[in-house]
């Protein structure tokens, strides 16, 4: 016997044993109902368990059913061979035949992924022509046969409304009880089947997010079929708390899903009809029963689309978070799906592999070529990456990947050595790609992410041909022997900016009778070495640290104007704020909390921008003036000419003080082209109501000059030099 017919009777055998198990059992417990005398039927079960083996063995049940309807029958009423022969075949064949409709439109895979797309074949042929025409088919057959009286009212009956009822339990076996048949079917032949139900369908249900809604919703059921099916007598609710049962399975669609919400209805329904004193109270007729049941069809098809669209529903939006996290032409995680990962705690560090020559080879032969060398090197390195690691997409011409085993430097430089040593194709042609890297301690914060990223960029291009792979979180020596002093720069700026150590230093601003404000600048220190603005603020700059900086200088400054109180209501300090600093979200919102938090007047300070933030286009750093204005804080603009300033631009600024750039005020008394400027701008900003201050003022000529042309405030080494903060009278 080959194998495929060993499988085929396999199957049938089976099939025979569950129908004689089930088809019994089913009988047994159909829930029934006595209207006028005659016995009924309110859902006849065995037509559930017939669809559900057609569905699981397809044309191999078709033996058991017959043989154990056949035995069944004969047990129960002692039918003729020719009475029971036409009652198996009202019974089976109308079953059969729409079984084989739907195959022959369907395919081969009729049976499979309930419900689907093609739910509503399956509903009309399976759910109602099926039954209908058994139905049918009963009763012709009544007028040639005659079946014993405990029968005979299925085949011939003189009400209308009992045919109605009869049909309408058929259609209430097949359309509601067929899945509860059918999963556990399924279950007993299938174990892993078993298991695929618990993941997708009680894991899910009971996860942190659902536990407590899934609880809730388990409780509110069971109360309400416990009201229900008590012999309780209850005229004023129990008809009236039927809806309230399909409310609340409207409300679990959701987050049950199709499979339990639909085993847990077909439970419910079942006991509902079975102990159905409370639920038909009053209603034992077969007007109310038509209607009744009529509803119960209604509702399961209405539920069985719901399920249907929020299972798709449910499909589409992970394939729309799968695409999301997902680079379109690589198709590699991108930095959202980095930032889930660092979120979850599963990166514990982050390699930058940067392509040197990428960029250069790309030009030659183009776009698409640096989008195939990536995906080439993703599956090179598959083979070297442990369980959870994974590479992530990088604009340019760099990945990252992220690592979790121990030895992250030993591992990247072994995999640094080997793609070293392999050339890629591209469209008959070798392409020899030189590779460098850079690994941190990834951060958990992901507003930390994207400077570390560009961090990690700089330090992996800057790695020399010796040192192919350098360590951005290695202490100063190794950091001092591996990278250039640019680097070396960044790990002094990145420590004293963790352990605070900015010292202040005030400048006066003098009016012509001396008068005035300080200007707030800073100096960083680290490990007793004082680094000056020169040298800190371009690594600040180039590795978005601005915002870091700023509001460290801010909150320094605070603390100290909370503890030298102050009177008086004018401007006390000024203090800048970096361009990369008023175009990250909300920094105008911190700056106030703090001022909120230290008690200090927003009226003693006075903030100085740039001129390219006062005129930027961006919607962020337009959106964090306008914040700091509308909360009472005077602007300045500082090093106001040297950009793009022209005279529109000055008409519609909105601030309260500009600043004009040393360049115009050092040669003022040889060059008469500045003193021009200089008068122009003054004479602008008196039409404005603007302060005037002159920066870079030396000399007591230079001062008396500057006065005379309309400026308000001077700075300089003439007016004072800085001095610490700490040293500051108040």
């Amino acid at each position: 016997m080959t194998s495929k017919h060993y499988n085929s009777l396999k199957a049938t055998l089976i099939a025979f044993l569950l129908c004689a198990i089930f088809l019994p059992f089913a009988r047994l417990i159909a829930p029934r109902a006595i209207i006028e005398g005659q016995a009924l039927y309110l859902a006849w079960l065995p037509l559930s368990v017939m669809l559900a083996l057609m569905l699981i063995f397809g044309r191999r049940a078709i033996a058991g059913i017959i043989i154990t309807l056949v035995l069944v029958n004969y047990n129960e009423w002692q039918l003729s061979l020719m009475q029971n022969t036409v009652l198996v075949a009202c019974q089976a064949v109308p079953l059969f035949l729409c079984c084989a409709l739907v195959r022959l439109m369907l395919g081969t895979r009729w049976r499979v992924g309930l419900p689907n797309k093609w739910m509503g074949v399956r509903i009309f042929w399976l759910g109602f022509v099926a039954p209908g025409v058994m139905k049918l088919a009963m009763v012709l057959a009544g007028r040639w046969v005659i079946f014993p009286d405990a029968i005979a009212s299925y085949f011939v009956s003189d009400s209308v409304l009992f045919r109605i009822v009869d049909t309408l339990s058929l259609i209430v076996a097949s359309l509601i009880f067929t899945m509860a048949f059918y999963f556990p079917l399924r279950m007993i032949l299938t174990p892993r089947y078993a298991r695929t139900l618990w993941r997708a369908c009680l894991v899910p249900c009971f996860s942190r997010k659902n536990r407590h809604f899934v609880m809730g919703w388990l409780i509110v059921l069971s109360t309400l079929l416990i009201f229900l099916c008590s012999p309780h007598h209850a005229k004023l609710f129990s008809g009236y708390l039927v809806p309230a049962i399909f409310v609340v399975f409207t409300m679990g669609i959701r987050r049950l899903g199709h499979r339990l919400i639909l085993f847990c209805w077909a439970i419910s329904a079942w006991l509902l009809l079975t102990w159905n004193y409370n639920f038909l109270l009053g209603m034992k007729s077969e007007y109310a029963l038509s209607f009744v049941l009529s509803v119960f069809v209604s509702f399961t098809i209405c539920m069985l689309y719901m399920t249907n669209i929020f299972r798709r529903s449910a499909w589409v939006t992970r394939l729309w978070q799968e695409q999301a996290l997902t680079d379109p032409l690589t198709q590699l995680p991108n930095l959202r799906a980095l930032e889930r990962s660092l979120i979850q705690s599963q990166t514990p560090w982050l390699c930058c592999l940067r392509m040197n020559n990428l960029e250069f080879l790309s030009r030659h032969y183009g776009m698409m070529m640096r989008v195939h060398c990536k995906v080439t090197i993703n599956q090179l390195l598959q083979p070297w990456l442990q369980e959870g690691e994974c590479v992530f997409q990088l604009p340019g011409n760099e990945l990252l990947i992220s690592l979790t085993g121990p030895a992250p430097e030993a591992r990247l430089s072994h995999i640094v050595d080997l793609l070293n040593s392999q050339k890629i194709c591209w469209n008959n042609n070798w392409l020899e790609i030189e590779f460098s890297a850079a690994w941190a301690v990834a951060d958990t914060d992901v507003a930390s992410l994207q400077p570390m990223l560009g961090q990690l960029s700089y330090l992996a291009e800057q790695a020399s041909a010796s040192d192919r792979v350098l360590s951005l979180n290695a202490r100063q020596a190794v950091v001092t022997g591996q990278t250039s002093g640019q680097v070396l720069m960044l790990q002094k700026v990145k420590r004293a900016l963790d352990e605070g150590s900015v010292m202040l230093y005030a400048q006066p601003i003098v009016d012509a009778g001396g008068q005035g404000y300080h200007e707030i600048l800073s100096r960083l220190v680290c490990d007793g070495e004082m680094l000056t603005p020169d040298r800190f603020i371009p690594i600040i700059a180039q590795f978005n640290l601005s915002d870091r900086f700023d509001l460290l200088v801010v909150e320094t400054m605070l603390a100290w104007l909370q503890a030298h109180p102050h009177t008086g209501s004018g401007a006390r300090f000024s203090v800048n704020l970096m361009p990369f600093t008023l175009m990250r979200k909300d920094t105008a919102q911190h700056i106030i909390t703090l001022f909120r938090r230290y008690a200090v007047p927003i009226a003693h300070v006075i903030v100085e921008i740039t001129e390219e933030q006062a005129f930027s286009h961006s919607e962020t750093s337009i959106q964090n003036i306008t914040v700091l204005r509308e909360a009472g804080f005077k602007i300045a603009i500082d090093d106001f000419g040297t950009g793009y300033a022209n005279y529109e631009r000055l008409k519609r600024l909105q601030a309260n003080i500009i600043k004009i750039d040393g360049c115009f005020v050092k040669d003022i008394l040889t060059d008469s082209m500045d003193a021009m400027i200089v008068k122009s701008i003054c004479e602008m900003a008196r039409v404005k109501s603007l302060c005037v201050v002159a920066e870079y003022v030396e000399t007591a000529a230079q001062r008396d000059l500057l006065l005379s042309l309309g400026v308000n405030y001077l700075q300089g080494w003439y007016t004072g030099k800085p001095q610490p903060l700490v040293e500051l009278r108040p």
